[in-house]
């Protein structure tokens, strides 16, 4: 994660949890090793409890539906960024937020949230 995630209001009462992903990846080409970053804009739709722990240097598997955002911008330059529409969530380090004493555990998975309840709650 390359920054806390934000709850925000949209239309009416809703409420959307973003955040943003930053996916390493290297390969070998003539010999040297490249390395490419590829930043994806998230969001949330299902439940805004997660938004506390989900910071800044987290570590996170998601899964759900990948688009592109393209735009020009004011100087007439092509633009375009990576979204996600999150519906899963596998946390692999968390930081817990100060009024919880959430249990870390290395690599493996902190909690799956899947869709939350009708309320957008976490199951715990």
């Amino acid at each position: 994660m390359t920054a806390d995630a934000v709850t925000r209001m949209v239309s009416g009462d809703r409420k959307v949890t973003g955040f943003r992903l930053v996916v390493n990846d290297s390969y070998m080409s003539g010999g040297e090793k490249k390395e490419v970053a590829t930043f994806v804009e998230c969001s949330y739709w299902l439940g805004t409890g997660i938004a506390p722990y989900l910071k800044k240097g987290g570590i996170v598997q998601v899964c759900g539906r990948i688009g592109v955002n393209a735009w020009i911008s004011n100087d007439g330059e092509a633009k375009a960024s990576i979204t996600m529409h999150v519906s899963d969530i596998k946390m692999f380090s968390a930081s817990a937020p100060a009024s919880s004493a959430a249990p870390t555990s290395g690599s493996r998975p902190l909690m799956v949230v899947d869709k939350g309840d009708e309320n957008g709650d976490l199951p715990f």
